[in-house]
């Protein structure tokens, strides 16, 4: 496998190898170049003994970065063009654990952002501000980049419950701006 040099751009359909050490997560980060292409970031394992995908990450929209959690078990990422319009290029970067930010206790966020939780059990209520957009929730374990207990898709306003510890990843469907407030919760 060659290494592979990032920032990483196209503008058709490419699968990726994403190296690290293994059963590690990728911090990555996609984009559109153009503001009515969207791409989609699909999760490979391509390796001698074996090679299948799962279904799509997210979808992009507009020319926001999308950061991102690629979990630990799959080795490449495929980038393709999601629907029929636009012929922007796409841009594929890595983000350092560092460059995540730490979740506040409350937030006004656009389309998709990444953030850091280390304290325990945390409840967040969500509000999208855009008619028509619904909020998107993952919890992924720091080693393995693995989701965890949370995944709710498209509700526009609503509470979710976190376990503990992870990444926290909100993607707006379609991007629009959303509020989320954190309360920890107490142990029993």
């Amino acid at each position: 496998m060659t290494t592979q040099v990032f920032p990483v751009g196209g503008w058709k359909r490419r699968i990726l190898a994403i190296p690290r050490p293994p059963g590690k997560p990728a911090l990555l980060t996609l984009r559109s170049r153009g503001p009515i292409t969207a791409y989609s970031a699909t999760p490979w394992v391509d390796t001698p003994q074996e090679r299948w995908s799962d279904a799509a990450l997210f979808h992009t929209w507009g020319r926001s970065w999308h950061p991102f959690v690629l979990p630990g078990r799959y080795t490449h990422l495929e980038v393709h063009k999601a629907g029929q319009n636009g012929v922007a290029r796409w841009q594929l970067d890595r983000m350092l654990p560092e460059d995540v930010p730490p979740l506040p206790a409350a937030v006004v966020g656009h389309g998709t952002q990444l953030f850091v939780w280390e304290g325990g059990p945390l409840e967040m209520r969500y509000e999208c501000a855009d008619r028509g957009s619904g909020l998107r929730f993952g919890h992924h374990a720091f080693e393995s980049g693995e989701p965890l207990d949370v995944e709710v898709t498209g509700a526009s306003r609503g509470t979710v419950r976190i376990g503990g510890p992870g990444y926290l990843w909100m993607h707006s469907v379609p991007a629009g701006t959303w509020t989320l407030k954190a309360h920890p919760l107490r142990r029993p």
